[in-house]
């Protein structure tokens, strides 16, 4: 019988506040949105919101995450819980003209430093680290009037560039650490026929729903204008002005604008801007897996990912984004970058991805 325990600790600096028994906890991650997870604790369970808080299970440590809500009805404490990565939902001004000339992990660490532990004392995190294992260049992103939502930006650089940002604490520490890393370039094959998958669904992509050319345009000065597009190929897609190869039949055409900012030219906004749209469709195949949670086949897996799934005679490329169990009696995965489930929260300006 599998033990569940939560622990709470203090935002400002760490310090344990309360631990509980849980009734068979509701935990998702996700790579995408800001998922719920949810505790339910006999009695009542001091915690306010913003803490961090920690679930174990078998005195192991499953997920870390921030306090979102909670009630006590007299009886039991039902406390609400978002990923750590909801400390990224908040904006910040940024010039995203340095990117051509900065990797990626070190224009992205400079904009934490300043959120989580610059003059403001009440926005500091405690022990605020942060640790690249990755290095990327050639990056650009799309123009926002100079103010960007930072969950926006790591969502943006995952499904772009590869680039996953994992957040965790330690309470020993009494710190809490930012850890840049890439995408695996290696796929796992995994076959959906084995007996520890329980069941899979798979809605593939449809092309017709998905643009693959994109018309751009400046805001400031119509004549300006560039074409690009979407061409697939196995794990790295391509986003060009090449019209003649290896083009998706039939042609989606989206028509959007680009405001380019100071110090960035229109032809890198309007890259930026078409990777943001075309990039969507690398990994557009919704597929939920079912695994046993004592499976083997689920100790080394982790979001972020890539595998190809065997179907039979169908073979699908695809990425894991989000893992969600309930008690640990199953675990179902989540590929894809595709989110049709109202029950998931969105806190990305209102878009559904």
């Amino acid at each position: 019988m599998k033990r569940f325990r939560i622990e709470i600790f203090n935002r400002a600096d760490l310090a344990f506040k309360a631990f509980s028994e849980v009734e068979d906890p509701d935990i998702y991650f996700d790579a995408l949105v800001i998922a719920e997870s949810t505790a339910v604790c006999p009695g009542k369970v001091e915690c306010a919101r913003g803490d961090f808080a920690q679930i174990r299970i078998n005195g192991k440590v499953y997920f870390q995450g921030t306090v979102y809500d909670y009630s006590y009805d007299g009886y039991r404490t039902e406390i609400t819980l978002h990923q750590l990565s909801d400390l990224l939902n908040i904006d910040s001004f940024a010039n995203v003209a340095l990117l051509s000339s900065q990797k990626i992990e070190v224009w992205f660490s400079n904009l934490l430093s300043a959120a989580f532990n610059g003059a403001d004392a009440a926005a500091r995190l405690p022990g605020f680290t942060v640790v690249r294992e990755s290095s990327t260049s050639g990056a650009h992103a799309a123009t926002d009037d100079g103010a960007y939502n930072l969950y926006d930006l790591a969502g943006y650089f995952f499904k772009i560039y590869g680039v996953i940002i994992d957040i965790s604490f330690d309470y020993m520490t009494r710190s809490v650490t930012f850890r840049f890393h890439a995408v695996p370039t290696s796929a796992m094959q995994f076959d959906l026929s084995v007996s520890d998958v329980i069941e899979f669904e798979i809605e593939p992509a449809n092309s017709s729903d998905s643009p693959n050319k994109v018309i751009l345009r400046n805001q400031a000065n119509a004549s300006q204008e560039a074409t690009y597009y979407w061409h697939p190929s196995d794990f790295s897609g391509t986003v060009d002005t090449d019209s003649t190869t290896n083009r998706v039949i039939p042609v989606v055409t989206q028509c959007d604008t680009v405001m380019v900012e100071e110090g960035q030219t229109f032809a890198k906004a309007a890259l930026a801007k078409a990777e943001e749209i075309l990039y969507a469709t690398l990994y557009d195949d919704l597929i939920h897996v079912t695994v046993r949670a004592e499976s083997a086949l689920i100790t080394d897996w982790g979001i972020g990912q890539i595998y190809i799934l065997h179907d039979g005679n169908r073979t699908f490329n695809t990425i894991l984004t989000a893992i969600h169990t309930e008690g640990m009696s199953n675990i179902e995965l989540t590929f894809g970058y595709v989110r049709k489930r109202l029950t998931q929260i969105l806190k990305m300006k209102g878009r559904t991805l």
